[in-house]
């Protein structure tokens, strides 16, 4: 197996991207660190290529063109750089048993990606999730503006506006939180999240079902 080979074994072209210091957005789009590239432009991870200017390719061709060195420099720094089980004639230095245990460990790290990126998009999708909940119990409350008692002190009602300070709360924390109060709720809540704002949905559905039975 040659030099070249051996290096992408082991490295994709947005691992080598960002540890060079390209901001890759969550859906794999970057800003080309190849031309003047005001937006997002260049998509990337095992290899990557520029809608705009056209260049893509590896790793090695990535750091080769980031560099302005040759294609085989380019594979020394990114074994010198990730301290990479290869020596420069593309012979694994390491044995079997340490070439497993690194690609245990990359394994192990693109379980943790994986992991990252669920907890991102849970962030996103349950930001919108409670600001609908709290928006269905603005509509009940303006909805129930002279109904009669026996909807207004019922139980659903009850349970949203005991609810809406928890709500309130879950956003602060999703939107102007740090990073471990966000996963501490994703870790300890997200259950609960789920089951509240369902709650509220029925409930608003009950309410206004209630109310149209007794009109």
């Amino acid at each position: 197996m040659s030099i070249f080979s051996e290096v992408k074994e082991y490295l994709t072209a947005r691992q080598a991207a960002e540890y060079y210091g390209l901001q890759v957005k969550k859906n794999g789009l970057a800003c080309c660190p190849f031309h003047d590239d005001k937006h997002p432009s260049m998509k990337i991870d095992k290899n990557y290529h520029c809608f705009a200017c056209g260049v893509g390719g590896d790793a090695v061709d990535y750091v080769s063109r980031m560099f302005g060195v040759s294609q085989y420099d380019a594979a020394l720094k990114l074994i010198e750089d990730f301290s990479l089980p290869v020596d420069a004639k593309g012979n694994a230095e390491l044995s079997v048993r340490e070439k497993e245990r690194i690609r245990r460990e990359k394994a192990e790290r693109e379980r943790v990606t994986r992991i990252q990126e669920r907890f991102e998009k849970w962030c996103i999708q349950t930001v919108d999730i409670l600001r609908g909940c709290i928006s269905e119990v603005d509509s009940v409350n303006h909805f129930l503006i002279g109904k009669p008692p026996d909807i207004i002190f019922s139980e659903d009602y009850a349970q949203m506006l005991h609810a809406e300070p928890l709500i309130n709360y879950w956003l602060d924390i999703l939107c102007m939180g740090d990073v471990s109060e966000r996963r501490g709720l994703f870790l300890k809540d997200r259950k609960k999240v789920e089951e509240i704002a369902g709650k509220i949905g029925a409930g608003r559905k009950r309410i206004m079902e209630c109310s149209r039975g007794s009109a």
